[in-house]
């Protein structure tokens, strides 16, 4: 008999029983109180801030849209950035990307050819971030027992850094230099592969994705600040990169509980408070969805405005 699959309302409980428990370990009142005592000022202003990393994110694809002739307006853009995010939490792990290539087809009209390759480009942007930033708060961290602890881990993570760059110049060279190539690319519509070559000429991407995750960085250190933590810069890299590797790969539908489960986790190992951890992973998440919320109401907006 074949095996039944977790339903697909069932599958964001698969991620909350981990934090769940994490919250049992720790004490659901000292993570209350310590969630609570957060400023009503400056979760406002974490709300605003958490509104940068999906206009960057839309912006971004825009830009890849274009290098990809299939140009739309970024409010169009961001409307699928904002509609595929969300749906990233009804679906198990890169569920956004098939989410975000049906809206792309039902709404603007391009088609999967011009859509998936800018989709691989942005993961791999966004992976290879995620991976800098953890190579940078681990190296430096000062915290010894991560640096004894983490550096098996540490080790092979400049050399897949390394990795995805070689991959990327010499496909680049490929599609440049070789007319085969060029023509396969051509006869099939696969255009995308030319925005592997094109997208490091426009500074656009660059700044969207540096855009990015300085703002999810700077979300972090301000949630962790109003949580009464006290973390170096290289320890901020760290708590936003791991968690959100571990969420990444995790096929849970939009990494939900697991981050915020192995943030705590990692706080704990690496001797950070792990409530007030925890109460900051909390609210980063609730203010991501609200400012991803705002974003998507403002550019209806604008978009109603225009037709």
């Amino acid at each position: 008999m074949r095996a039944r699959s977790l339903p697909a309302r069932w599958r964001p409980l698969a991620g909350v029983l981990p934090l769940a428990a994490v919250v049992w370990r720790l004490g659901p009142d000292e993570l209350l109180a310590a969630s609570t005592g957060m400023s009503l000022v400056l979760l406002l202003l974490a709300t605003l801030l958490a509104t940068v990393p999906p206009l960057c994110y839309a912006w971004r694809w825009q830009r890849l849209l274009a290098v990809a002739d299939a140009p739309v307006s970024l409010p169009e853009a961001v409307r699928v950035t904002v509609a595929s995010s969300a749906a990233n939490y009804l679906v198990p792990a890169f569920g956004w990307a098939p989410a975000k290539v049906l809206a792309t087809r039902r709404w603007l009209g391009i088609g999967v050819r011009r859509t998936l390759p800018t989709l691989v480009v942005e993961q791999a942007l966004d992976l290879g971030a995620l991976l800098g930033l953890a190579v940078v708060g681990l190296a430096g961290s000062p915290l010894e027992r991560l640096r004894s602890a983490s550096a098996p881990l540490v080790r092979p993570l400049p050399l897949l850094a390394l990795g995805f760059t070689v991959a990327f110049v010499l496909l680049a060279l490929v599609l440049s230099f070789s007319e085969r190539a060029r023509r396969w690319g051509r006869d099939r519509g696969v255009v995308g592969l030319r925005a592997v070559r094109d997208f490091a000429r426009d500074p656009a991407v660059w700044l969207a994705t540096l855009g990015r995750w300085g703002a999810e960085l700077a979300l972090v250190a301000l949630l962790v600040e109003g949580a009464g933590a006290r973390l170096g810069w290289r320890d901020l890299c760290v708590l936003l990169s791991a968690p959100s590797l571990v969420g990444l790969l995790s096929p849970i539908p939009g990494g939900l509980g697991v981050r915020e489960a192995a943030g705590v986790l990692l706080a704990r190992w690496a001797g950070w408070d792990p409530v007030t951890i925890g109460a900051a992973l909390a609210w980063q998440r609730i203010v991501a969805l609200a400012g991803l919320g705002l974003v998507g109401l403002a550019s209806d907006m604008v978009r109603r405005g225009r037709t």
